[in-house]
């Protein structure tokens, strides 16, 4: 979520504070900048959605910032500010591409119409230009896909072109599994002794075998279930919502070792009674399985010593179930899952994070999510997650949280 953020670029210090005064009384925060080169410089530090600028300004004027402004992947909202009314200046001015001018002196009232749009706007541009950037990412990596198996095909496979398996790459070789069975085979032809017909290994060396031949196979387990539950009818049956609300305590209880690691909690919203009103038709083993998933991703990508919330309601004919958790800091200083990747991470081996979480016992191959899409895609359901700003925290700052819900659709009792 965007702040009301504003640059203003004004070297007339009348002018300037008149209004910054005037934006600050109708609930913007401003930044104020005495000429053009100065405000791009704040702007490059930290983007504004809507930056004003005088027409006439020493060293970088007006138009020369509007220039850099616009060459920017999102690009702000911008006005003119100016004391001439002339129309022919008015057009051209227009021209350069801005949204829309301002004359001295101002009408607050008019003012205030013009930012109400200008932001909106921006969000409408920010919300365009990120799903365009989301379908270009899915165009790439189907592109990729077609490229390589046309290479494998022609037997002109490129090992320096990797991009297309970086996931995969991460997910096998990182932490247990294939990428450290293939280093302890190694170790082992180089370590072990031979004695007669048999070889002498060292037991800590086997043990660490055994353990990474389980992660495989629970890996080929995955595909397997994955497989299966797409291309095989599923059995279903039919349970009131409140019972599908007692089975969600059921299996948050077993999760408690999970949540102990980094001393979490799962609070649950009360069992309202509407819930026995309705029914859903369910497959309990993947929904089981794809709760735990959803809740196990909770919980890895939290902060330590917070609560993991559960809400549940019936809305429209579907059973809703949001689950709240206050996420850890991603590798770029963001939170939670960016707008534009709200839908790649249900694709098989996308993963947000790169990090191996040994001490969960979990794959963190990029399968689990995608496990969870097919599950609900073969009850009919739904899934989404975005990103929430919480201001219920008793703390000065809102807390940024991250929301996953999924919802089956129901049948009145």
């Amino acid at each position: 979520m965007y702040e009301k953020r504003i640059l203003l670029a004004e070297d007339e210090l009348v002018s300037a504070t008149y209004l910054k005064d005037s934006l600050s009384a109708l609930g913007y925060k401003v930044t104020l900048a005495t000429d053009g080169k100065q405000a791009l410089g704040f702007y490059l530090e930290n983007p504004f959605p809507v930056v004003i600028t005088d027409y006439e300004m020493p060293g970088l004027n007006g138009a020369e910032l509007i220039q850099e402004l616009k060459s920017e992947e999102i690009e702000p909202v911008i006005f003119m500010f100016t004391s001439h009314s002339n129309p022919k200046l008015i057009v051209n001015v227009m021209k350069l591409g801005i949204f829309d001018y301002l004359v001295k002196p101002l009408e607050e009232h008019e003012l205030s119409i013009k930012l109400k749009r200008a932001f909106e706007f921006y969000e409408m541009k920010r919300t365009e230009t990120i799903s365009k950037r989301e379908r270009q990412l899915r165009l790439e990596g189907h592109l990729e896909w077609i490229q390589w198996k046309e290479k494998m095909a022609g037997g002109e496979f490129n090992r320096l072109n990797q991009n297309l398996f970086e996931s995969l790459k991460n997910s096998f070789c990182q932490g247990a599994g294939f990428g450290a069975l293939v280093t302890l085979l190694k170790l082992v032809s180089d370590t072990t002794v031979k004695e007669g017909d048999h070889y002498k290994i060292e037991s800590d060396l086997m043990e660490l075998i055994q353990i990474n031949t389980g992660m495989a196979e629970k890996a080929l387990k995955m595909f397997a279930d994955i497989d299966l539950m797409v291309s095989s009818p599923m059995q279903f049956e039919e349970i009131t919502c409140a019972e599908l609300y007692e089975q969600l305590i059921l299996w948050v209880e077993e999760l408690k070792p999970i949540l102990a690691l980094k001393n979490q909690q799962v609070l649950m919203g009360d069992l309202k009674p509407t819930l026995s009103k309705y029914k859903i038709s369910y497959n309990k083993v993947s929904l089981q399985n794809s709760f735990k998933e959803i809740i196990t991703n909770a919980c890895k990508f939290s902060r330590a010593d917070t609560n993991i919330t559960i809400v549940t309601n019936v809305e429209y004919n579907w059973f809703k179930c949001i689950i709240y958790n206050q996420p850890i800091p991603n590798a770029d200083g963001t939170y939670g899952v960016p707008l534009q990747f709200e839908n790649l991470i249900f694709e098989p081996f996308y993963r947000l994070s790169k990090n191996v979480f040994d001490v969960y016992g979990t794959l963190d191959f990029g399968l689990g999510l995608s496990y969870v899409d097919s599950c609900f895609k073969k009850h009919e359901g739904k899934l989404s997650v975005h990103n929430i700003i919480d201001h219920s925290e008793w703390s000065d700052s809102p807390v940024t949280k991250v929301a996953f819900q999924f919802s089956l659709p129901v049948l009145k009792n």
